[in-house]
This record gives C-alpha cells, structure tokens and sequence, in this order.
C-alpha cells in the first residue's frame, strides 16, 4: 500500500577527509575519502521521504545497493558527477581537475586513509568488484591539476550535500601538504577551505593550537565536561587538576590514535561517541546526587581517554601527517589547555556572583545547572542509541 522508501543516509560520525599534496611530476593531487551518497545523491534528495532509486543504485531484495561496475561502465557521467561536485582555486584562479583514481568500501572494509601516503596506498589497492549497501559505502578519489603549486594561497571548496540535513553535523578535515609542514582546516557543514601561501614553522604551531582550542568551544561534549568540572570542584585549585588530568587523557589517546592504536572497525566511533555522552551524564548525575568519590582527578583522567580517543579515531587522525610531529602535537595540547583555561577565568566572575545570590533556602543553582547538563547529553544518549540500533519513533 505504501511506496517503496530508500533509506537515504549517511554516516556524519566520519569525517570526510581531503588530503592536498604534490605528485612527483609536480601536479597537484586532491587525495578525498567521503560517504558515496554524498557524492551520488542529487541536491534535491528527500532523505527518509525519497521513493526514487538514487543513482547508480539498485533494488536487490529489500535492500538498495551499488554496483562499482555500473560506475565503471557509465565512466563519464560518473566522472563529471566528481568534477562538478569540486571547485579549486590557486592563486585566485580556478584550477580544472581530472579525476584519477576511485575507489568503493563497504564502511567496514575501508583501510586507513589518515595521511597522505596511507591515501595514497590506499588508492593503489585492488577491490573486488562486489555489490555494496548504498548508504553504507565510502568513496575514495584523487583528483589531479596538472599545472598547479602548492606554494601560493589556495582555497577549496563544494557544494555537495548543501541540502542535506544530515550535513548540520557533518565534520570535513582537509590537510594541505606542503615541503615546509602540514596545516589542517577542520569545519562543520560543507566544504569551503582556503590556506594562504607558504607559511613559516611558527605560524603552523600556531595554527594547530588554534584547532586545539577550536575543539573546546566548537564540541559540546568537551565544553559540557569543563564546566561540569568547574561546578563540582571546591576550589579552582582542584578544578585547574581536574582539568588538567581531563586533558593529559585527551592528549595520551589522541597521540595514540596518532601511532594508529585506534580500532578500525565500524563499531568504535559509535561506541566511543556513547561512551562520551554516557560520561556526561554520570558526571551531571554525580554532582546533583552529591558522590564526591565519583568526581576524582583517576576518573577524570579515564573519562579525557575516552574523550580523546573518540577525537583521535573520527577527526585527529587528520590533523598530522606522516610522522607524528611531538612539536605539532605539543602545539595542540597547549591550544586546548589555554582555552580551558580561558573559559575557566570567564565563568570565574559568573560563579563567584551565582554562589552569593542563589543561596537562600539551602538551594544552590549548581545542581540544577548539572542536571540540566547532564539532561542534554541523556537526549544525546538516546539518539545515539537509536543511531547505533535502527529504532526510529516515526
């Protein structure tokens, strides 16, 4: 009685990552790993509402998949499909593009694609040819400008998934790789990066703690635990320890995701963003039910492990390149401690001015404001649940 529905999403948990680097025969190559719909799908998708079959798809069962030898066997249109999804300025001026190489995984299958090279390897390697779930499939693509350079300013962007609800949530990290470093460019919502010409050593340092410190006010998850931690700590001497030991776990996971000691496997980010939420909210109810035993600079320390390692698997990984960089990744934990420090001074003055109005009645508004926290990443909770499960209340 009702129309057939294709399933229309995908995973905003990843990150699309865009690698730009140099070939040996001095083009520029655009190295890029993003969910396959968002490149397929047309910008007037209905999501959850689209009875079309979407591009490239078929209906096998009740399950809509993609055959990689439609896309080789309609080349052309798929090409273009590419190019017109990607603008590329050099120097103010647009840059035309081929396209190189392409690959197609299943979203479990995928290898790794956080550095230039393991991109490139990774381009460079066989793949069956075998039907995969439509929305559950990644899209590798190099795209190649013969007569570029990397040294002055460029600026990249597309309008891909513009429409999509989905894209309010969706991270894009793009890494320029140049012979005097790496600089990153990490935003929400669709692609639109520009780097300035050739920078110094210092100005990439500063760059990257400047994305440390993005990290705080950008996430609720982590701002959320800084003033958890400010409102259960008894002085700021024990919130700036606190803190501290927060961010050495952060750093300890985030330098590990680095190394590559990150699970692969489909199911990780998902846990790990179940178990950041999950933290929130022991920690908001710890606060209102008064368990002091629970709120500890050990627990805290876990608690930065878990927060660091769901960074370094969906979005760090991208931040540096090749070879860790111990100076990039000091850089990094220096921009986010400052900016926890920075957000600790400015609610010190709201804090100070709460506890001496909202005292009468034995009733203090720490609590609640905990609660309130602790509510927010509940909600979080259950749509992450319901993510990881399929359960839908429509």
């Amino acid at each position: 009685m009702m129309p057939d529905r294709a399933t229309a999403h995908f995973s905003y948990s990843d990150p699309r990552v865009v690698h730009i680097t140099e070939t040996e025969d001095g083009a520029v190559a655009i190295l890029m790993r993003m969910p396959a719909p968002l490149a397929l799908l047309p910008g007037d998708w209905q999501g959850t509402e689209e009875t079309r079959l979407p591009p490239f798809g078929a209906r096998v069962g009740d399950q809509i998949v993609l055959d990689p030898q439609t896309l080789r066997d309609d080349e052309t249109a798929f090409h273009q499909l590419l190019s017109e999804g990607l603008t590329v300025w050099i120097d103010g001026s647009p840059q035309g593009a081929t396209i190189g190489r392409t690959k197609l995984w299943h979203d479990a299958d995928r290898p790794t694609f956080g550095t230039a090279k393991s991109a490139s390897r990774t381009l460079d390697r066989d793949v069956p040819s075998t039907l995969l779930p439509y929305f559950d499939t990644t899209l590798d693509v190099e795209f190649l400008i013969a007569d570029g350079s990397l040294t002055p300013p460029l600026h990249i962007t597309s309008d891909l998934g513009r429409n999509f609800q989905v894209m309010e949530q969706f991270g894009t990290v793009v890494k320029l790789h140049r012979d005097s470093g790496t600089e990153t460019r990490v935003m929400i919502g669709v692609l639109d990066a520009e780097f300035d010409g050739v920078v110094t050593p210092l100005q990439r340092l500063v760059s990257i703690a400047w994305i440390g410190a993005e990290h705080i006010y950008l996430g609720f998850d982590h701002l959320a635990m800084i003033l958890l931690i400010a409102i259960a700590a008894i002085s700021w001497r024990q919130a700036l320890l606190w803190a501290s030991a927060f961010t050495v776990g952060h750093v300890v996971t985030l330098a590990a995701g680095l190394y590559g000691y990150a699970p692969q496997a489909a199911w990780f980010i998902p846990a790990i963003e179940l178990l950041i939420v999950s933290s929130i909210v022991a920690a908001g109810i710890a606060i209102v039910l008064r368990l002091p035993h629970v709120m500890t600079w050990p627990a805290l320390f876990v608690v930065g492990l878990i927060h660091g390692y769901g960074f370094a698997a969906a979005a760090s990984v991208a931040l540096f390149a090749g070879e860790v960089d111990a100076t990039a990744l000091v850089a990094f934990a220096l921009g986010l401690e400052l900016c926890q420090l920075a957000v600790y001074l400015a609610i010190l003055p709201i804090m100070i001015l709460l506890d001496r109005m909202v005292t009468s009645n034995g009733v203090r508004w720490r609590m609640p404001v905990a609660l309130v926290l602790a509510g927010a990443a509940g909600v979080s909770v259950l749509q992450q649940l319901m993510q990881i499960t399929g359960f839908s209340v429509a």
